[in-house]
């Protein structure tokens, strides 16, 4: 069973996304120089003669992890691209996987032989095979989750449309406050470069010292931008016309804000700081107690079946 119309574009907008994503995190700062084609083909190939033993396991890792969602969802959307009837339906996933992994395959080249020409990047066939990987792992993932992804988006999409636009303002703020806090998404999960962060007292335990620790300027800032977080958690997904309880709102805050913390641990250039989570959770958790008692809503009930 493929997902409505309106998930179809989600999924979309989803697979755009991360190719998007993909495309940054390889080329910036796309500052592009000539280079002769021979010699940016050449330096693609070079790392293939490199020995196994020498490979980085962190980017290999990395540039598998960068192209598992954009299996997955350039999956989702195939199946319910217009020829997928004519295919058979579901007896259609060998093809679509081929596609899908066809079409990574290709971006992921041209990602490797356009940072031949940009200083400080290294093309490399061996990150194509790793992209590639990647792209399979998305493919065989969604082959095993569509149905429990089809229902969690249609859910998802279900639960926008039933809600006033206030509310849908405050879920567009979320997304808008998580692309600020991880910004310039130059994520990495090389040890060195996690571990430079901390020794350069860039990844720090609440109340830690530090000349890079948020300012009390930057508390308020962060503060001030938390406030609506605890409103959505409060308010968004009841229909517009309940609310949730405190600890329920505090509990999904907090939630969205751990992951956000712990997201930004791996964004080399970010400065985490604990601090600055703290003064955000309690910002959200007194928003969220505010809207609960000035919304003059009843508390959400939750029915058998989750409906």
């Amino acid at each position: 069973m493929t997902g409505a119309p309106t998930t179809q574009r989600v999924y979309a907008a989803a697979a755009a996304l991360f190719a998007a994503f993909a495309v940054w995190g390889s080329l910036f700062p796309f500052d592009f120089h000539a280079v002769p084609w021979r010699d940016a083909v050449a330096s693609f190939w070079s790392t293939w003669h490199v020995p196994v033993a020498r490979w980085s396991i962190s980017d290999f890792v990395s540039n598998v992890l960068l192209f598992v969602p954009i299996g997955l969802f350039a999956a989702a959307v195939v199946v319910g691209a217009p020829f997928q009837g004519a295919l058979g339906g579901l007896k259609a996933r060998p093809y679509i996987g081929v596609v899908v992994v066809c079409g990574a395959l290709v971006l992921s080249t041209v990602i490797e032989l356009a940072q031949a020409f940009v200083p400080w990047r290294t093309p490399s066939v061996v990150d194509v095979a790793a992209e590639t990987i990647g792209a399979i792992c998305g493919v065989v993932l969604w082959a095993i989750i569509h149905r429990p992804l089809d229902a969690t988006a249609d859910a998802a999409v279900a639960l926008v449309r039933r809600s006033p636009v206030v509310e849908r303002l405050l879920l567009l703020y979320c997304v808008l406050f998580a692309v600020a806090w991880l910004v310039p998404a130059d994520f990495t999960l090389r040890p060195n470069e996690i571990a430079d962060k901390y020794f350069h007292k860039r990844l720090l335990l609440p109340f830690t010292p530090s000349p890079d620790a948020a300012t009390a300027r930057d508390l308020t800032m962060v503060g001030a931008a938390a406030l609506p977080i605890g409103v959505t958690a409060m308010l968004c997904g009841c229909g517009g016309a309940a609310r949730r309880s405190l600890v329920t709102a505090a509990l999904m805050a907090a939630t969205f804000l751990v992951g956000l913390e712990a997201a930004q641990i791996f964004v080399f250039s970010r400065t985490t700081d604990g601090t600055a989570f703290v003064v955000a959770g309690a910002a959200a958790a007194a928003a969220a107690m505010l809207a609960g008692l000035a919304g003059g809503r009843s508390v959400a009930t939750i029915r058998a079946g989750g409906r």
